[in-house]
């Protein structure tokens, strides 16, 4: 990285395409089953997902991905991994919201 630069351009990922999405989900559903491999460092985690170290302690620190904290080392589960690639999106506020607003108010 050149000096004075926050971040190289390299860092930069674009989105999984749905094929990549779907290969990357099978390679983990498999060595899951095989039981190759259950968890993943954050770099293994990050090589999959296409996304930066900072994106995925976001996600860690979110609960959006679950992680299991040994000292001070993240290993992230590979069913974790794997909703993620299939609900991207989901925010858990969001659908605590819409469950509260679809309970009946007291009158």
């Amino acid at each position: 990285m050149r000096r004075g630069e926050l971040f190289e351009l390299s860092d930069l990922r674009i989105p999984l395409t749905p094929t990549q999405k779907e290969t990357a989900l099978r390679r983990i559903v498999d060595a899951a089953h095989l039981g190759a491999q259950y968890t993943y460092t954050i770099k293994e985690a990050c090589g999959i997902l296409g996304i930066s170290r900072d994106s995925i302690d976001y996600l860690i620190h979110t609960y959006r991905v679950d992680a299991v904290a040994i000292g001070t080392i993240y290993r992230i589960t590979w069913y974790s991994l794997a909703e993620y690639i299939l609900e991207p999106g989901d925010d858990l506020d969001e659908a605590f919201y819409e469950y509260i607003q679809s309970q009946s108010r007291p009158a």
